[in-house]
């Protein structure tokens, strides 16, 4: 059913006249009765009495053209309806954005999301807290809009960096590693090992690197949460890999740290999405707050 011609079909009973109609739809007298004549055809029925001897039509509907006339008014409203949500999402009155955080991510991003809120009040944020792994899954599947990735990118995907920092040994303060700036991987084969879960893509790296230079890491423990993890050096329980800006805001009379040597590994994050995907409004804003902000991305 043409929309055009309900609108008019509305617009004549509005007026109670054809003429009066077609001035203020901008049309000739003969294109309206053209339009009601299809619609009427359309629908199988007349939908305004005929006049006297029926030569004339008159503005007075039949019982069906009552029922047209309501139901022509609820399609029109929510046509209307249609095209005002769309302008609200393009104006970002309306919408959604989901990203995805890596367990550190959350508190690195805190300030850019709260900024977000405060210049997007309206849009409704939804957070994937998981591992780099499990986040880069989920924007190949297309579920979240954008997400913090670390390492490497799959040709599909596109990113802003947002930081780079240098692994780091992390050990407690009493322990024989202290007051050494850098280490060598090779030189903890004999030490036990706290790591992440095996979601983590930084678990992962850090098998790898350790197995490059001819061992397989001792580990005592693997959990998702770094502040356990840190925790647990802390109780002596081994040591961690952890990135420095980490490490820079730990408790220097509890623990002490050294950069990584030969290889030297990288914390590298990037705010990563699908470039297959038609990015929306929310997305851009977010990301376009990301790149214009990437000095408040800290602990």
């Amino acid at each position: 059913m043409d929309i055009k011609n309900l609108k008019i079909f509305v617009e004549i009973v509005h007026c109670e006249s054809f003429t009066l109609a077609a001035d203020r739809l901008f049309m000739t007298q003969p294109t309206i009765s053209k339009s009601i004549k299809h619609l009427e055809e359309e629908l199988g029925t007349a939908l305004f009495k005929k006049g006297e001897a029926g030569r004339k039509r008159e503005v007075v509907l039949t019982y069906i053209g009552e029922l047209i006339y309501q139901h022509a008014l609820n399609i029109l409203s929510e046509q209307k309806l249609i095209f005002d949500n769309i302008d609200q999402v393009q104006d970002l009155k309306k919408g959604k954005l989901t990203i995805g955080l890596p367990p550190l991510g959350s508190v690195l991003l805190s300030p850019l999301i709260a900024l977000f809120h405060k210049n997007y009040p309206d849009i409704q944020l939804k957070f994937l807290e998981v591992g780099a792994n499990a986040i880069e899954e989920a924007i190949a599947a297309k579920s979240i809009d954008v997400g913090i990735l670390l390492g490497n990118l799959r040709p599909s995907f596109a990113a802003i960096p947002v930081i780079d920092s240098p692994m780091c040994l992390l050990a407690k303060k009493s322990s024989h590693w202290n007051q050494k700036n850098t280490v060598n991987l090779n030189e903890l084969k004999e030490e036990k090992f706290l790591l992440y879960a095996d979601s983590f893509t930084l678990n992962k790296m850090i098998i790898q690197a350790a197995n490059s230079v001819g061992f397989e890491p001792k580990v005592v423990c693997k959990s998702s949460q770094w502040d356990f993890i840190t925790k647990m050096v802390e109780f002596n329980m081994g040591i961690a890999i952890l990135p420095k800006i980490y490490c820079d805001q730990l408790d220097p009379q509890k623990f002490c740290s050294a950069i990584l040597n030969e290889p030297k590994l990288h914390w590298t994050l990037s705010m990563a999405w699908n470039i297959t995907v038609a990015m929306s409004p929310a997305t851009k804003a977010w990301l376009n707050i990301v790149e214009m902000n990437r000095e408040k991305i800290h602990f």
